[in-house]
């Protein structure tokens, strides 16, 4: 979310029929039960609370927090560990492992799945230190981070980050005879403290197919959005029926900045 002045994301997060609480548990078989996180701005300054707890089981301390935080930007995520390197279990879930990640002011989400964490993790040189879990999704945002660093923008970021991948998966795919991708999906929402930026991006051919947790009318990993004169809501899927959803396709980064009190967006495809 970015407002134009601090808001509560409670409905989103919360109370909608479909909120980020409510999806993780409406499907038995893919609970979203190991971690959440929030991130927010207070005073221009980017706080971070997160648990390795599956949300369900903190549902009180989840509704405190979140009825508790007034922000022009928040960033919240519910996950559902991914492990392509094999570990067991219990080194994924952690404090350090959920999302969203951040550095200074910046926090990231995202929702997909690094196949070969380890060895684009080779290529960070010196930003390989910031690395603190065994998330996958944390060396796509510490690629991130330094290509930003570097003086990118997030689009240039996001496309150097990607011919990484094919990159480095053209070298040493056959070392994972077990994969035929190296991701699945880089889908990600971004903030700086100034603006807010979302990514979607997935195989529409190999996972088109899958339906989102709730509306199943909706594919699971096409994100959504609402915008109008105050305010850009970005979602994995739809907490509601009631407002005006639209599809934030596969290729396309969508990014909500805040200019005299009202809500600028611009929508462009950069695959």
């Amino acid at each position: 979310m970015i407002s134009a002045f601090p808001r509560c994301a409670a409905r989103y997060l919360l109370n909608d029929s479909c909120s980020l609480y409510a999806q993780s548990k409406v499907d038995p078989s893919r609970l979203q039960g190991d971690g959440w996180g929030l991130g927010f701005y207070f005073g221009g300054v980017l706080r971070v609370i997160k648990s390795e707890k599956p949300i369900y089981e903190e549902s009180e301390r989840f509704k405190s927090i979140v009825e508790g935080v007034k922000s022009n930007i928040l960033v919240a995520h519910i996950r559902r560990a991914s492990n392509p390197r094999g570990l067991p279990r219990e080194k994924l879930i952690s404090a350090e492992n959920s999302q969203p990640f951040y550095y200074g002011n910046h926090v990231f989400a995202h929702n997909g799945v690094i196949a070969i964490p380890d060895e684009m993790a080779e290529l960070l040189g010196e930003w390989r230190l910031n690395i603190r879990g065994l998330n996958d999704s944390e060396i796509y945002f510490w690629h991130i981070s330094r290509n930003l660093h570097e003086g990118m923008s997030l689009e240039e970021a996001i496309r150097r980050f990607r011919s990484d991948l094919w990159r480095v998966w053209s070298e040493a795919r056959s070392k994972h005879p077990d994969k035929s991708r190296p991701y699945v999906g880089l889908n990600m929402v971004f903030s700086d403290g100034v603006s807010l930026y979302a990514y979607c991006e997935y195989d529409e051919t190999l996972n088109g197919a899958a339906k989102a947790l709730c509306y199943r009318d909706w594919p699971a990993m096409q994100m959504t959005y609402i915008a109008d004169s105050d305010r850009l809501i970005v979602a994995s899927e739809r907490t509601n029926l009631e407002e005006d959803w639209r599809p934030l396709k596969s290729g396309h980064l969508i990014t909500g900045r805040i200019i005299d009190g009202r809500l600028s967006v611009d929508l462009k495809k950069i695959l």
